[in-house]
């Protein structure tokens, strides 16, 4: 009896401790689900938003803005510090390479003249980013602004927008725009004192890039060269120095303004908007702002393509526009990569191209009817601004820039003949470039 009550008490432990176990195994799982159901029912937390930054030259029109709020509105989680440079080139160009030489990780998106690929690639500043731009996308560009943006065979920067310079001329004044510089000094001459006019033209002749620009289309246009096919320096021909010559006569003739040596390129615009020149030298973007509606010369202006020289047999425009790269020290590389992708899409273009005037880059953008309505000379001047000239593509183009800019101005300001500044850049590129 007593053997069967102790096995009874036994078997009643058991129990207990069988129950007590159930009981704190299962409280153990309703615990850690309630915790997972807690947890689940917490609502997640955004990342937190990126910043980066972009530098780019001043821009008249709206577009940079435009488009920037649009990318941010389909990106929430970056947020684009859009910092506005002075307009010359030339300040840009020294304030990007201070900070890049110090690997300043500040800038993330650097937008660069076309002129600047070899320089700072060569440098080691700038991301490559073949690998983000397989090849049939890159099939969609224009052939020269993507050759603008390789170096060495690998790609530094997408191609934002493109530029040629073109003649801009007072349709309701000369019906038929000049073929040639001798036929638009006449055409000046015939027109100045009337209907307001007191100018033929108006460029750049300020001592910075810009006039670089201006007076290789007066070389290139007359026949000459800078560099042959070969490399070699070839600048010291008598068709360039009747080029520069030609430039330098619309000084000395008193066709262009005195103060054009002071100009760049919202200079002359401002000029020829007020209605006082016949014609103008300038980009592109300009069209859109002298016909916006406070223009007094909205509605009467032609666009077409430069004269050329007695030497050549078409106009050379030079080869302008400008890219965007990422920098080599930038904290959101990935980032900086999707807005400069955003910027250089087919909706990033045409924006471009409708709001700031600049010639698309992607060639399905110059047969969009809206583009072609709000800028009716894409189509007639196509082939103008596939065939661009561009300036010597060297390491060293600052450098060869920096002398043809003193002798050029110093030409046109009359202290120095065409032929001395030909053949001092010549001289200069040479021991530049060791040949």
């Amino acid at each position: 009896m007593k053997r069967f009550k102790m096995l009874s008490l036994l078997l009643v432990a058991i129990l207990v401790v069988g129950l007590t176990a159930g009981c704190g195994g299962g409280g153990q799982q309703s615990n850690n689900t309630n915790t997972q159901q807690e947890q689940n029912a917490q609502p997640q937390q955004n990342p937190e938003p990126v910043t980066i930054t972009y530098r780019a030259g001043k821009d008249t029109s709206e577009r940079t803005q435009m488009l920037i709020k649009q990318f941010e509105e389909e990106n929430p989680n970056i947020k684009v510090d859009f910092q506005e440079m002075p307009w010359s080139t030339d300040d840009q160009h020294n304030a990007y390479v201070t900070a890049l030489q110090a690997q300043d990780s500040s800038i993330d998106v650097v937008a660069m003249d076309v002129i600047w690929t070899a320089e700072f690639a060569s440098a080691g500043w700038l991301l490559p980013l073949g690998d983000k731009f397989p090849q049939s996308e890159r099939d969609k560009f224009l052939s020269g602004p993507l050759e603008a943006v390789t170096y060495n065979g690998e790609i530094y920067a997408l191609p934002e927008y493109t530029d040629a310079g073109v003649l801009y001329y007072r349709k309701d004044i000369i019906s038929t725009p000049p073929q040639t510089w001798e036929e638009l000094m006449e055409m000046s001459k015939e027109n100045i004192g009337k209907n307001g006019i007191r100018y033929g033209i108006v460029f750049q002749g300020n001592q910075y890039e810009g006039l670089v620009c201006d007076a290789l289309e007066f070389i290139h246009g007359n026949g000459g060269d800078v560099l042959d096919s070969n490399g070699n320096v070839v600048l010291n021909s008598p068709q360039s120095v009747e080029g520069l010559k030609e430039m330098v006569s619309l000084v000395e003739e008193k066709i262009a303004p005195e103060g054009v040596t002071t100009y760049m390129e919202e200079d002359a615009r401002n000029v020829f908007q007020q209605g006082d020149a016949l014609f103008m030298r300038n980009w592109p973007y300009a069209w859109a702002v002298v016909n916006g509606d406070d223009s007094p010369v909205k509605g009467k202006v032609g666009i077409a393509p430069l004269p050329h020289g007695p030497n050549g047999k078409a106009g050379a425009p030079t080869l302008g526009g400008w890219n965007l790269a990422v920098s080599k020290y930038s904290k959101h590389p990935d980032e900086a990569y999707k807005f400069i992708e955003f910027m250089c899409s087919d909706a990033g273009q045409k924006t471009t191209a409708l709001v700031g005037g600049n010639l698309p880059t992607r060639k399905a953008i110059y047969n969009d009817p809206e583009v072609l309505a709000k800028n009716p000379f894409y189509k007639d001047l196509f082939n103008a601004f596939i065939s661009a000239r561009p300036r010597p593509v060297s390491p060293f183009y600052p450098q060869i820039s920096d002398s043809m800019q003193i002798n050029f101005h110093k030409a046109l300001t009359g202290n120095i003949t065409a032929e001395e500044a030909i053949a001092n850049v010549e001289k200069d590129i040479k021991s530049i470039m060791g040949k």
